[in-house]
């Protein structure tokens, strides 16, 4: 009688080893992640592994069917955990770099930044890039040798017994695959309304705090936050939007623009450029408690600003956000009214449409050219697709400027030869131009870029006072370079009006200097409004969000304002400031949404209608509120709707 020498073991137990070491592998992932995002100031004590078992497993569950998808595309158990583990290792070292530089964790659309590979080495330098690629190695390679050991503990089985059991073992990693996916379509649909994933979560306890992600993703595990996370719609719809009530709306506001623009030139804008200039992490760090600088690293915008409209900005978020500002200050539209888990509307909400409303096609409907300046990659938040749709003419950047120089050991494009680039596409343009120049030169990191940093003291950290004192020497530098920028827009033939705000504070400050600044403090940048035909009239603001800065470009030009910019300053009146964690009041103190006045809220609800019709909705009364307002307002009859700019 023949031998069976068939060693290995049977298909139902290689199936059960298979599925106890993908299931080992997914608990290892999901610590990981917990650990990612421990830093000082926290403990494992508050991670959902501790305070909810349910949820550490519902999260470690999530993470066993994308392994077992993995692991049925392969056909092989090691090199889908360690293709998972590399993974894991660049998500966990994003979301704790991400968490100790700007106080928030990995969002999904973050991960579009992983094709971006100059910037990404820019920003972790090449210490960590070659610690992330041996930890990559390390993981690959420890699962493929344990794959291989286990393989060499099992003979293969005879030929006939091979075909067999070859033909079950394909028939069952399609079933398994197709299993895993289908579960994985109910995860991806998170925020769907009913959504059993969503619903297993909030059974087991689940709080969802859009206010304060990071300790969203610490009470409901990385895995629940970063679901929380996943795609919504913009905005839900209001109650009471409908064609009737928005056209209500547009009335109203229209004869508000009647009687701010009763006082204005109605041909102001034939014959005026205006620049808007986003400069990268341009802040004071004088106003900051602790750190103190040599040297002033501000002295002449400090008196541009004295001697214009000016004072701080609300920036959304700590330590980043730029598009999310540019696109405020482009649309009129702000994050706040959004929902919260719209992270970055150029990534997730304007690709969506073919055209969105902006000032630059309001601009362009009165005989503008729009031109984008940023001396960088043209991916970075989609603003290569992203531009086109607001209605932005011609896109300048890193490969298409004339001359691209850099100061000293840094790597980013300076401020002045940004500002050359701008000053050359206004000479060269016929008829009046719009620019949003957004700037490098101050982008993170700051410390060993340049030769003669301004010395800091008041900081006890080596690593944030070489930062800090690197910064504030580039701050000096873009000082100098706007201050000439100016100078050289009032000495010339053309009428213009700038625009200048920083984005958001530098990411590097540590918790300790947090720690003694006001929340608000550290979400504030300086801006002003400057024209060189008119004569400054110094008019200090309370600290104000990027959605008002058109209208007080709109007033420094003395131009007359659409209904939407009439309605924004009626916003701007009661609630000069506004995002999803705070609120400015009219006393420039601040409040909550429920503290405001009624007529606050009154005005609120009407902007919030007003933003869903133009972001998400009909766009019942873009043309009415915004585009062709002073010309619609005479064509249409009662009762017509004006045309859809979908």
């Amino acid at each position: 009688m023949a031998l069976d020498t068939d060693r290995r073991p049977h298909p139902t137990r290689r199936a059960l080893s298979a599925a106890g070491i993908t299931l080992a592998g997914a608990v290892a992932v999901n610590l990981v992640l917990e650990l990612s995002q421990l830093d000082r100031a926290s403990t494992f004590n508050g991670s959902a592994f501790a305070t909810s078992p349910g949820l550490f497993a519902l999260n470690t569950a999530v993470i066993w069917l994308v392994v077992g998808l993995i692991a049925s595309v392969l056909g092989r158990v090691w090199p889908a955990l360690g293709l998972a583990g590399v993974v894991t290792v660049l998500l966990a070292y994003a979301n704790h770099e991400k968490l100790r530089l700007r106080l928030e964790p990995l969002y999904p659309n973050d991960l579009a930044l992983a094709l971006q590979v100059k910037f990404l080495g820019q920003m972790v330098g090449p210490g960590a890039a070659v610690a992330l690629t041996l930890a990559a190695v390390l993981v690959l390679g420890l699962c493929l040798g344990l794959g291989r050991l286990a393989r060499r503990r099992s003979a293969p089985p005879p030929a006939g017994v091979a075909a067999r059991r070859g033909r079950g073992l394909v028939l069952g990693r399609v079933a398994l695959a197709l299993a895993c996916a289908a579960a994985l379509t109910q995860v991806v649909g998170f925020n769907t309304p009913g959504n059993p994933v969503r619903n297993s979560y909030e059974s087991l306890g689940a709080s969802w705090k859009w206010w304060h992600q990071k300790a969203n993703y610490a009470v409901n595990g990385f895995v629940g936050g970063f679901l929380y996370n996943l795609s919504v719609p913009a905005m839900t719809r209001p109650r009471d939007y409908s064609a009737a009530t928005m056209h209500r709306i547009a009335e109203k506001y229209a004869g508000v623009a009647d009687a701010i623009n009763r006082h204005r030139d109605p041909s102001a804008l034939g014959d005026v450029n205006i620049v808007a200039v986003l400069s990268e992490a341009f802040s004071d760090p004088t106003r900051i408690e602790g750190p103190e600088f040599a040297r002033d690293p501000l002295p002449r915008t400090r008196r541009l600003m004295a001697a214009t409209t000016s004072g701080n900005m609300l920036a959304q978020r700590f330590g980043g956000g730029t598009a999310n500002m540019e696109f405020e200050v482009l649309t009129g539209q702000s994050l706040a009214l959004f929902q919260p888990q719209l992270n970055t509307p150029f990534q997730q909400l304007v690709p969506e449409y073919d055209t969105f409303p902006s000032v630059v096609g309001y601009l362009e409907e009165r005989g503008y050219r729009s031109v984008a300046v940023h001396p960088y990659m043209t991916s970075m938040y989609k603003r290569r697709e992203v531009y086109p749709t607001l209605g932005i003419d011609e896109f300048v950047h890193d490969e298409t400027m004339r001359e691209a120089r850099t100061i000293d050991d840094n790597d980013f494009i300076s401020d002045a030869s940004a500002f050359d680039e701008v000053l050359r596409r206004l000479e060269e343009s016929r008829g009046p131009t719009f620019v949003n120049l957004v700037t490098m030169q101050n982008h993170f990191p700051m410390a060993g870029k340049y030769d003669d940093p301004i010395p800091v003291t008041g900081i006890r950290d080596p690593g944030e006072r070489a930062e800090a004192a690197g910064y504030a020497r580039g701050l000096r530098h873009s000082d100098a370079a706007l201050a000439d920028f100016l100078d050289r827009l009032e000495s010339g033939d053309e009428k213009t009006v700038v625009v200048f705000y920083g984005d958001h504070q530098p990411a590097f400050w540590s918790p300790e200097t947090r720690a003694k600044n006001p929340r608000r403090v550290m979400r504030e940048t300086p801006f002003f409004v400057w024209s060189s035909f008119d004569a400054p009239r110094p008019r200090a603001l309370p600290t104000t969000s990027p959605v008002h800065f058109m209208s007080e470009v709109f007033r420094q030009a003395d131009a007359p304002v659409p209904p939407f910019y009439a309605l924004l300053e009626q916003v701007r009146r009661e609630v000069p400031a506004i995002e999803h964690d705070l609120v400015i009041g009219p006393d420039n103190k601040v409040t909550t949404r429920t503290a405001l006045s009624a007529r606050a809220r009154a005005l609120l609800h009407d902007y919030r209608l007003v933003q869903y019709d133009f972001s998400v909705g009909n766009r019942y009364v873009l043309d009415e509120m915004f585009y062709g307002h002073d010309r619609v307002a005479e064509a249409l009859r009662p009762g017509e709707e004006p045309a859809q700019r979908r």
